[in-house]
């Protein structure tokens, strides 16, 4: 018995059901059932009652989680106290985020708190929201900045701002020279586009089939930096989020008169288990943070 089959087994008990578990974990479907049933036989009893994929906790299980879930945490726990016994004014963080952030919030946020805290440690990953999750629910990231991808009960979802989506264009574009236009005149143009599996393109998707607009995307599956190169290359115009774009030579925000649409930056979290000190400052930090910009903004 090790450690990530404890993982495994907590994370497939959490979600009932086999398929679901496999793809937080990333994880084939034979590897997890092998893995259970590999921690099963050294036990000596069945965990789950099984139907199909769908699994179900029996009274073993439901003992065994608990247990499990207390054996991890300890884990994290004795970990966390040795380093601060090492380092008692440090601590490491590690934070997840969508790539949409990574242009602006994130550098500036991360800056201040370096700034007021050197001897705290951090490690980033960029991501997309569904990944961002897996590694929240898996123990792979302390905190994620992301939209709300889904809504996962082990989840604690702290709503932080809302960003604002705004139509860019070319300087050199003939919507630049126009004081405003219509939702429906995006239609004509070539329009950029996400990756179809961020949170922002399902968004932006559902506002054109509301209302039963038919855009032209001349480039597709691409990540925000590249769209920001390409509009301002002036080979089409997007909706992007309003923050990215503050600085940026050679782009322009076109008002559209019809639109009105913003999404909202959740810091997340796990509901239960063992949280270091140096990740609940940073969570204090955020907050703080975000009371002064509004403050500040008044």
């Amino acid at each position: 018995m090790d450690i990530t089959q404890l993982h495994y087994f907590i994370v497939a008990a959490e979600q009932e059901h086999m398929t679901k578990a496999s793809e937080i974990l990333t994880l084939s479907q034979s590897a997890l059932s092998r893995s259970i049933t590999s921690l099963e036989n050294e036990l000596g009893v069945p965990l789950f009652d099984r139907k199909n994929r769908k699994i179900l906790l029996n009274r073993y299980g439901k003992i065994f989680l608990e247990d499990a879930k207390k054996i991890v945490n300890q884990l994290e726990i004795s970990k966390e106290n040795l380093s601060q016994l090492v380092h008692p004014n440090m601590g490491h963080i590690s934070i997840s985020f969508v790539h949409s952030l990574g242009l602006s919030y994130i550098p500036t946020l991360l800056k201040d708190f370096q700034f007021s805290n050197p001897g705290h440690t951090l490690s980033l990953n960029e991501d997309n929201a569904e990944l961002i999750i897996k590694d929240l629910l898996t123990n792979e990231t302390d905190l994620g900045f992301a939209t709300q991808y889904k809504s996962f009960p082990d989840l604690v979802y702290n709503p932080i701002f809302n960003e604002k989506i705004v139509l860019i264009a070319s300087t050199q574009h003939h919507f630049a020279k126009m004081k405003n236009i219509k939702l429906e005149d995006i239609s004509k143009e070539r329009f950029i586009h996400y990756n179809s599996d961020t949170e922002l393109r399902k968004l932006i998707d559902s506002l054109f089939l509301e209302r039963n607009i038919n855009i032209q995307i001349a480039y597709d599956g691409l990540e925000i930096n590249s769209i920001i190169g390409l509009v301002t290359a002036d080979m089409g115009i997007a909706l992007v989020p309003e923050s990215i774009i503050q600085n940026i030579n050679g782009i322009k925000i076109i008002p559209v008169l019809d639109f009105d649409i913003d999404r909202p930056i959740y810091l997340i979290h796990k509901k239960e288990g063992y949280i270091s000190k140096a990740v609940l400052y940073f969570k204090d930090f955020t907050f703080s943070y975000h009371e002064k910009m509004n403050v500040e903004q008044v």
